[in-house]
This record gives C-alpha cells, structure tokens and sequence, in this order.
C-alpha cells in the first residue's frame, strides 16, 4: 500500500493544461490575445532584423550578423536552385522570410517555463498560425501555377494527370484530395511538433511536486531535465521552421514546372 501510495500520488497531482489563453470576443470570434501579441513580437523581431541588416550591409569584409544571413540566403538559394532553377529566383525571399519568422516563433517556446498561462508563448503551438501562413502560402503556389500555365492549362491539368485523359474522374479526385492535403500537412507537421513541445514542458514543470518522503526529488530532477528539453526543442523548431520552408519550395516547384515535368514533381513531393 505505502509503495502504491507512492508512486500514485506524483500521477495524481499532475495537471496538465497547455493552450490556455487570455482571449477577447469580437462577435463571433475568440481571439488569444496572447497568441496575438506573440505574433507582432515575433514579427516585430524579424523586420527589425531587415532593418539592421540593410543599415550594416556592406559589399567589403562582412560582419557576423551579414556573414550568417548570407548564408541563409546560399542555401536557400541553392536549394530553390537545384529544384526549380533559374525561374524559381523569386521564390527565395518568401522561403527566406518563413523561415526566419517561424524560427522566431519557435524560439519563443524556450521562455516557456511549462505554467498553464504563458506570458510569451510560441505562436506556432497554436493551430491559427501555421493554418493561415499554410494557405497564404498554397494561394500563391495556385497563382504562379495559374501564371505559369494559363488558367486553361491550370483546369486541364487536373483532368489529365496522373492518369491517361479518358480516367478524367479518378484524376480529378486524386488531384483534389492532393490540394486539400497540401495544406492540412503545412499546418499540422508545424503546429503539431510546437505543441508537443509545450506538452512536454507541462510535464516537466509537473514534476515539481514529487516526493519521495521529504526530499523533493521531482524539484531537482525537473531543472536538468528542462534544459536538455528546450535545447532539444530550439533543434526541433529549427527543422521544423526549414520543413516549411523546403515544403514551400516543393510546391512551388510543382506549381512552376512545365507540364511534362509536373507529374513528375508531383511524385517527388508525394513520395
């Protein structure tokens, strides 16, 4: 009994309750407030960025902060170059920018110390975020297809792909499922790895009240712990804010490529 006791009381006492957010209704709609101010720091962070970038930019001996950006920009550029070529130039800036803004985003969850109300939480745990840049980004991937085709060429595309012409039906439907999934994947891939990471941190902060008898072994464990998780977790942001950005660059790809080759790029990005 004392053992059950014992290792049922820490489980007992846990709490978690990540997401929970100060929130304003405007009408039908229910804004957290906090998520929303995350987001105008975050945004406020990456043009002050720009802004210092273009003051420093110089064309002789860089500094630090222009040397590491114009790395970033190679290997984007490299990236965009070695997929779509020479008429993906005008990709890069927008690849670039969600990069370092959802990286930004990211870095928030670093501050969170795992309590029920964040002060600055990461903008990306919240599901509103990645779903609006996803379908920010998927209306221009539309676009370029549509300049890139022509809006005759746009529609038949999705009667003759990938199946001969005369299964129009079945490439309809595969198609369409494709353009509703491109989206659901952006959004949950990045709001579903930010969110774990508050779960995580919930648990962690959880362990504070664990005792066994009277030395407070959750208190002591919970630290290291803790900082092993946020250092995991600012890796974990980084690949998460490049995933969205190559993804981006992949549909673009698709969107931007001749006829003969979308299926092609198609199959890449589906594989």
């Amino acid at each position: 009994m004392g053992l059950t006791n014992l290792l049922s009381t820490p489980t007992l006492g846990i709490d978690i309750s990540p997401g929970v957010h100060p929130q304003v209704h405007l009408g039908p709609l229910t804004i957290d407030v906090d998520i929303v101010w995350a987001t105008l720091i975050a945004a406020a962070v990456v043009i002050t960025m720009g802004l210092v970038l273009r003051k420093k930019a110089t064309n002789g001996v860089p500094g630090k902060f222009q040397l590491l950006w114009e790395l970033a920009v190679g290997a984007v550029q490299k990236q965009v170059d070695d997929t779509i070529g020479s008429r993906g130039a005008q990709v890069v800036p927008l690849a670039l920018t969600l990069f370092v803004f959802i990286f930004t985003c990211n870095l928030f969850e670093v501050l969170s110390i795992g309590s029920t109300y964040d002060w600055l939480p990461a903008p990306t745990s919240d599901v509103n975020l990645p779903l609006a840049m996803a379908l920010f980004v998927i209306v221009l991937v539309h676009r370029a297809a549509i300049k890139n085709r022509g809006l005759g060429g746009y529609v038949k595309h999705y009667f003759s792909r990938p199946f001969p012409p005369k299964l129009f039906f079945v490439n309809l439907f595969m198609n369409g499922v494709e353009e509703l999934v491109k989206p659901v994947t952006l959004t949950l891939r990045l709001f579903g790895n930010l969110f774990a990471g508050g779960l995580m941190l919930s648990l962690l902060a959880s362990l504070v009240i664990w005792k066994l008898g009277p030395a407070p072994i959750g208190a002591v464990l919970s630290v290291p712990f803790t900082v092993i998780w946020k250092l995991f977790d600012m890796a974990i942001g980084a690949i998460q804010a490049f995933i969205f950005a190559l993804l981006t660059i992949l549909y673009f790809d698709t969107a931007m490529a001749p006829d003969e080759e979308h299926q092609k790029s198609g199959e890449v990005i589906n594989g």
